[in-house]
């Protein structure tokens, strides 16, 4: 994204989308909402924001009292990439460690990728991410992955190339089955991975998101994240 005009508009969008997500979350309320909207308005201040964002990428820039934001380049499983904004949180002593189990099909683009992407979403919420080193192709691999799931306060998993090698579905299950709570990422782009299945829909609790692209997938996670967390008392 290298056109001025572009990055404005993804920067406005963003933002908005940001402080929309406060609203509805609680974090902020109408009035503030609405004086942070009319702040997008002004040209001049956002094509400075985001000249200084884009030009000094990766290093971020402080926002006051929303914390400092930078742009960070993540990844298709494709090999191409996009520009995403990522928050950089102020640490909170008082707010503990969560583990997140993240399930996903063997295939090198989709783990390069998939992993990549998560570190950068979840980072500032002091997540921090597990995964089984190989498919389930061995029994002691399968206890591993069992406790992993069971001792982790979350999961994502990632449906992306799984037909016919049902191991994500397999770990689906495992987490229903203890309870824990999850988000389920079904693919459905129009470039569909030959082997991509669709997701059981009749799992009691099963909080799923479709996408598009892993860009689409980046942008649900990062603004419906803080809802979840909340929804399964997790903050």
């Amino acid at each position: 994204m290298t056109n001025p005009i572009e990055q404005v508009v993804f920067v406005r969008e963003f933002f908005s989308s940001f402080f929309e997500n406060h609203l509805l979350s609680g974090l902020i309320s109408t009035h503030e909402y609405y004086r942070q909207v009319s702040s997008l308005k002004d040209d001049t201040f956002l094509e400075s924001v985001t000249r200084r964002l884009f030009a000094d990428s990766p290093e971020p820039i402080d926002f006051g009292p929303h914390g400092a934001f930078r742009v960070v380049y993540l990844r298709e499983p494709s090999d191409g990439s996009f520009p995403f904004m990522q928050r950089i949180v102020r640490d909170s002593p008082a707010r503990r460690d969560l583990t997140c189990f993240v399930g996903h099909r063997f295939l090198k683009n989709i783990e390069k990728s998939l992993r990549f992407n998560l570190v950068h979403l979840l980072e500032p919420h002091d997540v921090h991410l597990c995964w089984s080193g190989y498919d389930l192709n061995a029994q002691d691999v399968f206890e591993d992955i069992v406790s992993g799931i069971k001792n982790a306060d979350f999961c994502i998993f990632d449906n992306q190339g799984t037909l016919n090698r049902p191991n994500v579905y397999i770990e689906i299950g495992i987490a229903h089955a203890f309870g824990v709570p999850m988000l389920v990422c079904e693919y459905t782009g129009r470039r569909r991975i030959p082997d991509t299945g669709s997701v059981p829909s009749d799992l009691q609790g099963l909080f799923r998101i479709q996408y598009q692209s892993y860009q689409d997938l980046c942008r649900q996670l990062y603004f419906g994240f803080p809802v979840f967390l909340k929804r399964h008392g997790l903050r």
